[in-house]
Protein backbone atom coordinates (compact mmCIF):
# COMPACT_ATOMS: atom_id res chain seq x y z
CA UNK A 1 0.00 0.00 0.00
CA UNK A 2 1.54 3.24 -1.38
CA UNK A 3 2.39 5.96 2.12
CA UNK A 4 -0.05 9.07 1.88
CA UNK A 5 0.89 12.27 0.39
CA UNK A 6 2.85 14.51 2.67
CA UNK A 7 3.89 18.02 2.42
CA UNK A 8 7.78 19.00 2.80
CA UNK A 9 8.09 22.49 4.58
CA UNK A 10 11.65 24.04 5.32
CA UNK A 11 11.94 25.69 8.30
CA UNK A 12 14.60 27.89 10.08
CA UNK A 13 15.31 29.27 13.34
CA UNK A 14 16.73 32.26 14.96
CA UNK A 15 20.17 31.72 15.67
CA UNK A 16 20.72 27.90 14.05
CA UNK A 17 22.10 27.35 10.50
CA UNK A 18 20.75 25.65 7.91
CA UNK A 19 17.04 24.56 7.34
CA UNK A 20 15.76 21.55 8.76
CA UNK A 21 12.60 19.64 7.08
CA UNK A 22 9.19 18.78 8.53
CA UNK A 23 6.56 16.46 6.42
CA UNK A 24 3.12 17.38 7.23
CA UNK A 25 0.57 14.15 5.84
CA UNK A 26 -1.52 16.19 3.39
CA UNK A 27 -4.74 14.96 5.14
CA UNK A 28 -3.63 17.01 8.21
CA UNK A 29 -2.90 20.00 6.18
CA UNK A 30 -6.38 19.51 4.49
CA UNK A 31 -8.05 19.52 7.83
CA UNK A 32 -6.05 22.42 9.65
CA UNK A 33 -7.26 24.66 6.47
CA UNK A 34 -9.27 28.07 7.27
CA UNK A 35 -11.55 28.47 3.89
CA UNK A 36 -11.98 32.40 3.91
CA UNK A 37 -15.18 33.69 1.99
CA UNK A 38 -14.63 37.11 0.29
CA UNK A 39 -15.36 40.35 2.00
CA UNK A 40 -19.10 41.63 2.30
CA UNK A 41 -18.69 44.09 -0.52
CA UNK A 42 -18.29 41.16 -3.31
CA UNK A 43 -21.34 39.58 -2.29
CA UNK A 44 -25.29 39.23 -1.56
CA UNK A 45 -26.91 36.79 0.33
CA UNK A 46 -31.32 36.33 0.79
CA UNK A 47 -32.93 34.40 2.38
CA UNK A 48 -35.89 32.58 1.00
CA UNK A 49 -39.55 32.40 2.30
CA UNK A 50 -39.60 29.51 4.87
CA UNK A 51 -40.92 25.64 3.50
CA UNK A 52 -43.12 23.67 5.13
CA UNK A 53 -41.00 21.87 7.47
CA UNK A 54 -39.54 24.90 9.03
CA UNK A 55 -36.37 25.03 7.14
CA UNK A 56 -35.01 28.27 5.17
CA UNK A 57 -33.00 28.64 2.16
CA UNK A 58 -30.91 31.27 0.55
CA UNK A 59 -29.83 33.00 -2.60
CA UNK A 60 -26.46 33.61 -2.66
CA UNK A 61 -25.26 36.09 -5.41
CA UNK A 62 -21.49 36.92 -6.61
CA UNK A 63 -20.94 40.11 -7.16
CA UNK A 64 -17.55 39.58 -8.89
CA UNK A 65 -18.83 36.94 -11.03
CA UNK A 66 -22.41 37.72 -11.26
CA UNK A 67 -23.51 34.04 -10.61
CA UNK A 68 -26.09 32.60 -7.98
CA UNK A 69 -26.03 29.71 -5.48
CA UNK A 70 -29.01 28.34 -4.09
CA UNK A 71 -27.82 27.34 -0.12
CA UNK A 72 -29.75 24.98 1.56
CA UNK A 73 -29.92 25.34 5.70
CA UNK A 74 -26.59 22.71 5.87
CA UNK A 75 -24.79 25.14 2.80
CA UNK A 76 -25.56 28.09 5.06
CA UNK A 77 -24.26 27.02 7.79
CA UNK A 78 -21.05 26.43 6.43
CA UNK A 79 -21.22 29.02 4.57
CA UNK A 80 -21.41 31.67 8.00
CA UNK A 81 -18.60 29.63 9.53
CA UNK A 82 -16.03 30.41 5.97
CA UNK A 83 -15.21 33.26 7.99
CA UNK A 84 -11.51 32.46 7.91
CA UNK A 85 -10.62 31.51 11.49
CA UNK A 86 -12.57 28.14 11.97
CA UNK A 87 -10.72 24.98 10.23
CA UNK A 88 -12.46 22.20 8.58
CA UNK A 89 -11.90 20.21 11.23
CA UNK A 90 -13.22 22.85 13.27
CA UNK A 91 -16.29 23.50 10.99
CA UNK A 92 -17.08 19.71 11.19
CA UNK A 93 -17.52 19.82 14.69
CA UNK A 94 -19.59 22.13 14.64
CA UNK A 95 -21.77 20.86 11.80
CA UNK A 96 -21.70 17.29 13.71
CA UNK A 97 -23.23 19.09 17.01
CA UNK A 98 -25.43 21.17 15.14
CA UNK A 99 -26.88 18.35 12.22
CA UNK A 100 -25.97 15.28 14.16
CA UNK A 101 -23.76 14.21 11.18
CA UNK A 102 -21.08 15.22 8.58
CA UNK A 103 -19.21 14.15 5.84
CA UNK A 104 -16.12 15.43 4.13
CA UNK A 105 -17.64 15.01 0.59
CA UNK A 106 -20.42 17.88 1.33
CA UNK A 107 -17.59 20.28 2.46
CA UNK A 108 -15.59 19.49 -0.80
CA UNK A 109 -18.78 19.84 -3.03
CA UNK A 110 -19.68 22.91 -1.27
CA UNK A 111 -16.28 24.70 -1.69
CA UNK A 112 -15.75 23.50 -5.56
CA UNK A 113 -19.71 26.20 -6.20
CA UNK A 114 -17.75 28.62 -4.41
CA UNK A 115 -14.36 28.85 -6.07
CA UNK A 116 -16.29 28.83 -9.09
CA UNK A 117 -18.47 31.26 -8.29
CA UNK A 118 -15.94 33.70 -7.05
CA UNK A 119 -16.84 33.44 -3.33
CA UNK A 120 -13.95 32.24 -1.55
CA UNK A 121 -10.48 34.12 -1.42
CA UNK A 122 -8.27 31.13 -1.95
CA UNK A 123 -7.55 29.52 -5.27
CA UNK A 124 -8.66 25.89 -6.14
CA UNK A 125 -5.50 23.49 -6.38
CA UNK A 126 -4.62 23.02 -10.40
CA UNK A 127 -3.75 19.50 -8.67
CA UNK A 128 -8.14 18.99 -8.46
CA UNK A 129 -9.07 19.68 -11.98
CA UNK A 130 -10.04 16.43 -13.58
CA UNK A 131 -8.22 15.17 -16.63
CA UNK A 132 -10.08 12.35 -19.27
CA UNK A 133 -7.78 10.46 -21.76
CA UNK A 134 -8.00 10.56 -25.00
CA UNK A 135 -10.45 7.99 -26.52
CA UNK A 136 -9.46 6.55 -29.66
CA UNK A 137 -12.31 6.21 -32.43
CA UNK A 138 -13.17 6.06 -36.23
CA UNK A 139 -12.38 9.25 -38.40
CA UNK A 140 -16.32 9.19 -38.89
CA UNK A 141 -17.34 8.90 -35.66
CA UNK A 142 -15.49 12.15 -34.85
CA UNK A 143 -15.97 13.78 -37.05
CA UNK A 144 -19.70 13.60 -36.28
CA UNK A 145 -19.07 14.34 -32.95
CA UNK A 146 -17.21 17.38 -34.00
CA UNK A 147 -20.12 18.22 -35.88
CA UNK A 148 -23.11 17.95 -32.99
CA UNK A 149 -20.56 19.73 -30.76
CA UNK A 150 -20.47 22.70 -32.48
CA UNK A 151 -24.01 22.57 -33.40
CA UNK A 152 -25.02 22.47 -29.61
CA UNK A 153 -22.65 25.53 -29.70
CA UNK A 154 -25.05 27.63 -32.03
CA UNK A 155 -26.61 30.30 -29.85
CA UNK A 156 -27.18 34.00 -29.98
CA UNK A 157 -26.25 35.96 -27.05
CA UNK A 158 -27.05 39.07 -26.12
CA UNK A 159 -25.10 40.12 -23.51
CA UNK A 160 -25.60 44.00 -23.22
CA UNK A 161 -29.88 42.72 -22.73
CA UNK A 162 -30.28 44.66 -19.40
CA UNK A 163 -29.59 48.49 -21.30
CA UNK A 164 -32.22 47.75 -24.01
CA UNK A 165 -34.36 45.81 -21.70
CA UNK A 166 -34.56 49.29 -20.08
CA UNK A 167 -35.15 51.42 -22.64
CA UNK A 168 -37.99 49.14 -24.03
CA UNK A 169 -39.24 49.58 -20.39
CA UNK A 170 -38.91 53.28 -20.05
CA UNK A 171 -40.61 53.74 -23.33
CA UNK A 172 -43.60 52.27 -22.54
CA UNK A 173 -43.33 48.15 -21.53
CA UNK A 174 -44.02 49.62 -18.51
CA UNK A 175 -47.31 49.98 -19.38
CA UNK A 176 -47.87 45.92 -19.48
CA UNK A 177 -47.41 45.53 -15.88
CA UNK A 178 -50.39 48.02 -14.80
CA UNK A 179 -53.29 46.50 -13.01
CA UNK A 180 -55.79 47.62 -15.93
CA UNK A 181 -53.56 45.54 -18.72
CA UNK A 182 -53.49 42.38 -16.61
CA UNK A 183 -57.74 43.00 -16.18
CA UNK A 184 -57.62 43.72 -20.01
CA UNK A 185 -55.87 40.32 -20.45
CA UNK A 186 -59.04 38.43 -18.28
CA UNK A 187 -61.60 40.46 -19.97
CA UNK A 188 -60.16 39.33 -23.58
CA UNK A 189 -59.65 35.70 -22.61
CA UNK A 190 -62.72 35.76 -20.99
CA UNK A 191 -64.40 36.44 -24.84
CA UNK A 192 -62.39 34.27 -26.15
CA UNK A 193 -64.33 31.38 -24.45
CA UNK A 194 -67.27 33.06 -25.69
CA UNK A 195 -65.68 32.90 -29.50
CA UNK A 196 -65.11 29.20 -28.88
CA UNK A 197 -67.98 28.10 -27.44
CA UNK A 198 -69.86 29.51 -30.21
CA UNK A 199 -67.50 27.67 -32.77
CA UNK A 200 -67.77 24.39 -31.34
CA UNK A 201 -70.35 23.21 -33.79
CA UNK A 202 -68.02 24.14 -36.57
CA UNK A 203 -64.80 22.82 -35.05
CA UNK A 204 -64.99 19.60 -37.12
CA UNK A 205 -64.96 21.89 -40.26
CA UNK A 206 -62.42 24.09 -38.84
CA UNK A 207 -59.93 21.40 -38.41
CA UNK A 208 -60.42 19.45 -41.73
CA UNK A 209 -59.75 22.97 -43.26
CA UNK A 210 -56.19 22.53 -41.70
CA UNK A 211 -55.64 19.12 -42.83
CA UNK A 212 -56.76 20.25 -46.21
CA UNK A 213 -53.54 22.91 -46.34
CA UNK A 214 -51.21 20.94 -44.07
CA UNK A 215 -47.88 22.88 -45.53
CA UNK A 216 -49.40 26.22 -45.39
CA UNK A 217 -50.85 25.47 -41.83
CA UNK A 218 -47.59 23.67 -40.39
CA UNK A 219 -46.10 27.46 -41.60
CA UNK A 220 -48.02 29.12 -39.47
CA UNK A 221 -48.29 27.38 -36.88
CA UNK A 222 -44.31 27.45 -36.38
CA UNK A 223 -44.36 31.38 -37.05
CA UNK A 224 -46.95 31.72 -34.75
CA UNK A 225 -45.38 29.79 -31.76
CA UNK A 226 -42.03 31.04 -32.61
CA UNK A 227 -43.19 34.53 -32.42
CA UNK A 228 -44.88 34.20 -29.49
CA UNK A 229 -41.81 32.49 -27.66
CA UNK A 230 -40.03 35.89 -28.53
CA UNK A 231 -42.54 37.81 -26.99
CA UNK A 232 -42.95 35.34 -23.74
CA UNK A 233 -38.99 35.70 -22.75
CA UNK A 234 -38.90 39.44 -23.82
CA UNK A 235 -42.04 40.17 -21.36
CA UNK A 236 -40.03 37.89 -18.97
CA UNK A 237 -37.47 40.35 -19.18
CA UNK A 238 -39.45 43.72 -19.03
CA UNK A 239 -41.15 41.92 -15.68
CA UNK A 240 -37.67 41.92 -14.33
CA UNK A 241 -36.79 45.45 -14.57
CA UNK A 242 -40.26 46.46 -13.05
CA UNK A 243 -38.45 45.19 -10.13
CA UNK A 244 -35.54 47.25 -10.28
CA UNK A 245 -33.44 43.95 -11.15
CA UNK A 246 -31.19 43.15 -13.98
CA UNK A 247 -31.50 41.00 -17.09
CA UNK A 248 -28.39 39.50 -16.95
CA UNK A 249 -28.62 37.94 -20.84
CA UNK A 250 -30.83 37.76 -23.63
CA UNK A 251 -30.31 34.95 -26.82
CA UNK A 252 -31.16 31.95 -28.65
CA UNK A 253 -30.08 28.28 -28.49
CA UNK A 254 -30.93 24.91 -29.35
CA UNK A 255 -32.05 22.48 -26.69
CA UNK A 256 -30.51 19.32 -26.68
CA UNK A 257 -29.18 20.03 -30.21
CA UNK A 258 -32.90 19.61 -31.38
CA UNK A 259 -35.35 21.97 -30.07
CA UNK A 260 -35.03 25.80 -30.97
CA UNK A 261 -35.42 28.09 -27.65
CA UNK A 262 -35.16 31.79 -26.72
CA UNK A 263 -34.47 32.28 -23.60
CA UNK A 264 -33.76 35.21 -21.06
CA UNK A 265 -31.47 35.03 -17.98
CA UNK A 266 -33.49 37.18 -14.91
CA UNK A 267 -31.54 34.87 -12.02
CA UNK A 268 -31.45 38.48 -10.61
CA UNK A 269 -35.33 38.64 -9.64
CA UNK A 270 -34.08 35.93 -6.97
CA UNK A 271 -32.69 38.64 -4.89
CA UNK A 272 -36.20 40.40 -4.66
CA UNK A 273 -39.55 39.00 -3.16
CA UNK A 274 -41.37 36.05 -3.76
CA UNK A 275 -44.50 38.12 -5.20
CA UNK A 276 -41.84 39.78 -7.80
CA UNK A 277 -40.84 36.25 -8.48
CA UNK A 278 -43.96 34.99 -9.20
CA UNK A 279 -45.00 37.82 -11.41
CA UNK A 280 -42.47 37.47 -13.48
CA UNK A 281 -43.01 34.21 -14.43
CA UNK A 282 -46.79 34.96 -14.92
CA UNK A 283 -45.96 37.16 -17.60
CA UNK A 284 -44.69 35.55 -20.25
CA UNK A 285 -47.07 32.95 -20.30
CA UNK A 286 -49.54 35.78 -20.49
CA UNK A 287 -48.41 36.89 -23.97
CA UNK A 288 -49.53 33.11 -25.31
CA UNK A 289 -53.01 33.56 -23.64
CA UNK A 290 -53.67 37.50 -25.17
CA UNK A 291 -52.63 36.20 -28.47
CA UNK A 292 -54.38 32.81 -28.60
CA UNK A 293 -57.39 35.19 -27.54
CA UNK A 294 -57.10 37.55 -30.30
CA UNK A 295 -56.44 34.72 -32.79
CA UNK A 296 -59.94 33.25 -31.16
CA UNK A 297 -61.58 35.85 -32.03
CA UNK A 298 -60.30 36.50 -34.91
CA UNK A 299 -61.62 33.12 -36.16
CA UNK A 300 -65.14 33.79 -34.80
CA UNK A 301 -64.84 37.54 -36.74
CA UNK A 302 -64.14 35.40 -40.18
CA UNK A 303 -65.78 33.29 -42.68
CA UNK A 304 -66.01 29.94 -43.16
CA UNK A 305 -62.34 28.98 -44.88
CA UNK A 306 -58.35 28.38 -44.45
CA UNK A 307 -58.06 32.25 -42.63
CA UNK A 308 -60.80 30.97 -40.11
CA UNK A 309 -58.94 27.67 -39.63
CA UNK A 310 -55.53 29.01 -39.34
CA UNK A 311 -56.60 31.18 -36.79
CA UNK A 312 -58.47 28.70 -34.97
CA UNK A 313 -55.53 26.61 -34.88
CA UNK A 314 -53.21 29.13 -33.74
CA UNK A 315 -55.14 30.70 -31.20
CA UNK A 316 -55.61 26.23 -29.81
CA UNK A 317 -51.56 26.23 -30.53
CA UNK A 318 -50.97 29.10 -28.47
CA UNK A 319 -53.40 28.64 -25.02
CA UNK A 320 -52.19 25.05 -25.29
CA UNK A 321 -48.59 26.41 -25.00
CA UNK A 322 -49.87 28.63 -22.13
CA UNK A 323 -51.69 26.26 -20.10
CA UNK A 324 -48.36 23.52 -20.24
CA UNK A 325 -46.38 26.96 -19.09
CA UNK A 326 -48.81 27.80 -16.10
CA UNK A 327 -49.47 24.21 -15.07
CA UNK A 328 -47.64 22.65 -12.69
CA UNK A 329 -47.91 19.09 -12.95
CA UNK A 330 -46.34 18.09 -15.67
CA UNK A 331 -42.63 16.88 -14.97
CA UNK A 332 -40.62 20.31 -16.29
CA UNK A 333 -39.29 22.73 -14.53
CA UNK A 334 -41.64 25.60 -16.08
CA UNK A 335 -42.89 28.80 -15.48
CA UNK A 336 -46.07 27.18 -13.45
CA UNK A 337 -43.49 24.98 -11.52
CA UNK A 338 -41.53 28.00 -10.92
CA UNK A 339 -44.70 29.26 -9.06
CA UNK A 340 -45.57 26.97 -7.22
CA UNK A 341 -41.89 25.92 -5.91
CA UNK A 342 -42.18 29.69 -4.91
CA UNK A 343 -45.45 29.31 -3.01
CA UNK A 344 -44.64 25.82 -0.91
CA UNK A 345 -40.47 27.36 -0.25
CA UNK A 346 -39.15 24.06 -1.87
CA UNK A 347 -36.91 24.92 -4.96
CA UNK A 348 -35.92 21.74 -5.48
CA UNK A 349 -39.22 20.18 -5.22
CA UNK A 350 -38.64 17.63 -8.37
CA UNK A 351 -35.53 16.80 -7.65
CA UNK A 352 -36.46 15.56 -3.68
CA UNK A 353 -39.90 14.16 -5.13
CA UNK A 354 -37.91 11.63 -7.42
CA UNK A 355 -34.97 10.65 -4.62
CA UNK A 356 -38.12 10.16 -2.44
CA UNK A 357 -39.70 7.72 -4.65
CA UNK A 358 -36.72 4.63 -4.45
CA UNK A 359 -36.40 4.79 -0.49
CA UNK A 360 -40.25 5.11 0.25
CA UNK A 361 -41.43 1.38 0.08
CA UNK A 362 -38.43 1.05 2.98
CA UNK A 363 -39.75 3.77 4.74
CA UNK A 364 -43.30 2.25 4.70
CA UNK A 365 -41.75 -0.65 5.67
CA UNK A 366 -40.04 0.58 8.42
CA UNK A 367 -43.48 2.33 9.39
CA UNK A 368 -41.24 5.73 9.61
CA UNK A 369 -43.53 8.61 9.65
CA UNK A 370 -43.16 11.09 6.25
CA UNK A 371 -42.64 14.57 7.12
CA UNK A 372 -45.25 17.37 5.60
CA UNK A 373 -42.72 18.20 2.89
CA UNK A 374 -42.67 14.50 1.99
CA UNK A 375 -46.38 14.38 1.51
CA UNK A 376 -46.27 17.68 -0.71
CA UNK A 377 -43.34 15.73 -2.75
CA UNK A 378 -45.68 12.45 -3.15
CA UNK A 379 -48.78 14.30 -3.77
CA UNK A 380 -46.71 16.15 -6.85
CA UNK A 381 -45.62 12.94 -8.53
CA UNK A 382 -48.85 11.55 -7.79
CA UNK A 383 -50.58 14.55 -9.76
CA UNK A 384 -47.63 14.82 -12.38
CA UNK A 385 -48.51 10.91 -13.03
CA UNK A 386 -52.48 11.41 -13.58
CA UNK A 387 -52.14 15.13 -15.28
CA UNK A 388 -49.83 13.27 -18.06
CA UNK A 389 -51.84 10.85 -18.28
CA UNK A 390 -55.10 12.45 -18.71
CA UNK A 391 -53.29 14.87 -21.33
CA UNK A 392 -52.65 11.92 -23.72
CA UNK A 393 -55.72 9.99 -23.21
CA UNK A 394 -57.45 13.71 -24.46
CA UNK A 395 -55.49 14.07 -27.30
CA UNK A 396 -55.77 10.56 -28.27
CA UNK A 397 -59.68 10.59 -28.31
CA UNK A 398 -59.07 13.89 -30.26
CA UNK A 399 -56.99 11.99 -32.90
CA UNK A 400 -59.78 9.36 -33.04
CA UNK A 401 -62.34 11.82 -33.42
CA UNK A 402 -60.92 13.67 -36.22
CA UNK A 403 -59.75 10.60 -38.17
CA UNK A 404 -62.26 7.87 -38.20
CA UNK A 405 -60.09 5.30 -39.53
CA UNK A 406 -57.55 5.92 -36.89
CA UNK A 407 -59.73 3.07 -34.98
CA UNK A 408 -59.14 -0.28 -36.36
CA UNK A 409 -61.91 -1.50 -38.30
CA UNK A 410 -63.72 -4.47 -36.86
CA UNK A 411 -64.34 -8.05 -38.88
Amino acid sequence: MPDPAKLELLTHKAGRPGFEVHEIESSQAYLLFRPRRVSESEWELTAQPRNPDGSQNYILRSLRRDRYLLLSPTEYFLWEHFDGRHSLTEIARAFHFQFGSFEYSLIREFMAKLYHAGLLEELEPSGLHRTFAARQSRHWARGLQTVMRSWRRVSIKLTDADRYCSILYRGGGFLLFHRLAFAASVALAVLAVIAIIALLPDVRAITLGLADRPLLSLTVMAAALVGASMLHVLVHALACKSYGRKVREMGFFFLQGILPTFYADVTDIFMSTRRARVIVNMAGPMVEVVFGSVAFLGAYGSSPGIAQSLLFGAGLLLWESALLNLYPFNFLEMDGYNMLVDLLAMPALRQQSWALLPNLPRRLRDRKRLQKSEWIQLGYLALCFLSVLAYLIAHLDAIASFVPDWRPQSV
